[in-house]
C-alpha cells in the first residue's frame, strides 16, 4: 500500500523540524540557555539535520 513511503525522509524530516523549533527557542532566549555556543550548536545540528533529510528525500530503487 504504501511501498513509496520513505520512512527515513520522515524521521529525518521530523526530527529537523523540532532541531529547528529548539533552535529558534534557544536563538529568542526563551529558555534558560544563554550562551552562544549552544546557540551555534542548536542551528548547526538543525542545519545538519536538514541535510540529512534532503539527502534522504528519495528512495534508492
Amino acid at each position: 500500500m504504501f511501498s513509496s513511503f520513505n520512512v527515513l525522509f520522515a524521521v529525518f524530516a521530523i526530527l529537523a523540524l523540532n532541531l529547528t523549533v529548539f533552535a529558534l527557542a534557544v536563538q529568542m532566549d526563551l529558555l534558560t540557555i544563554d550562551s552562544d555556543t549552544a546557540k551555534v550548536i542548536a542551528w548547526a545540528c538543525a542545519v545538519g539535520m536538514w541535510h540529512m533529510a534532503w539527502r534522504f528525500r528519495h528512495p534508492r530503487h
